[in-house]
């Protein structure tokens, strides 16, 4: 990674290790909680709309404490913001474990960063 770039790597909480690891775009998306449990609900799109499916994996260490977690939000290639209908829920109840939130945006959006807690997170080079 050169400098200045932003990481896709960060600590939004101590001890809560976050990793964005591939962003999709699709027609469809569960609304799964993080880490993901019972709800199974699902949303699709409307005309002229998808999905940002922005994957995490999160590590969680000893030293977090639980913690209530705001939800994550995207922005995009000219900073609009985006919300998810996804929550946490018991962030630390496993050690590891992966979430896909769901951002519902106008077609050819490209996203630029996540936003988990005060960290940024870089989408850029997984947005193609």
């Amino acid at each position: 990674m050169t400098s200045g770039q932003a990481a896709r790597t960060a600590q939004p909480l101590p001890g809560l290790d976050a990793t964005v690891t591939k962003v999709e775009h699709a027609a469809s998306a569960s609304l799964r909680d993080c880490p993901p449990g019972t709800n199974t609900v699902n949303a699709v799109t409307r005309p002229g709309e998808t999905f940002a499916l922005v994957t995490v994996a999160f590590k969680v260490s000893p030293a977090f404490k639980a913690s209530p977690m705001k939800r994550p939000t995207v922005t995009d290639s000219a900073d609009k913001k985006f919300n998810t209908a996804s929550t946490f829920v018991d962030v630390g109840s496993v050690p590891d474990y992966s979430c896909t939130f769901p951002f519902r945006v106008p077609e050819g959006t490209r996203l630029k960063a996540l936003q988990l807690e005060s960290s940024s997170l870089d989408l850029s080079s997984l947005d193609k």
